[in-house]
């Protein structure tokens, strides 16, 4: 297969969400909405789609959710990773993420 073809295919990150951190309780409710809407602002624009989100919480609470999002293209996720990074989201959550492009059974 050519690197070409492996750009070309979605993409999906898997996310384990682990934290707000300190700088995020230091926002108001009405700034970390704005945050929030901005985030999903830019996975929309990347043509971003959630395929699951789930609650794991009650089963390891170092990691209270996890999810995988589909990017149609490599190009299309580091597009939404430069305008987090815009906007540092990193300052305000505390994530692991795992990209990974699907394979046949």
């Amino acid at each position: 297969m050519t690197v070409e073809a492996e750009v070309s295919k979605s993409i999906y990150l898997l996310v384990l969400a682990k934290a707000y951190t300190e700088a995020w309780y230091q926002l108001s409710n009405e700034e970390q909405d704005e945050l929030w809407r901005n985030a999903k602002a830019i996975d929309d624009q990347a043509g971003a789609t959630w395929q699951l989100m789930c609650d794991s919480r009650w089963a390891d609470e170092s990691m209270p959710l996890w999810g995988v999002i589909e990017y149609p293209n490599m190009e299309a996720y580091q597009r939404k990773v430069a305008a987090l990074e815009e906007m540092d989201w990193w300052r305000y959550v505390s994530t692991k993420t795992v990209l990974g492009t699907r394979t046949e059974e």
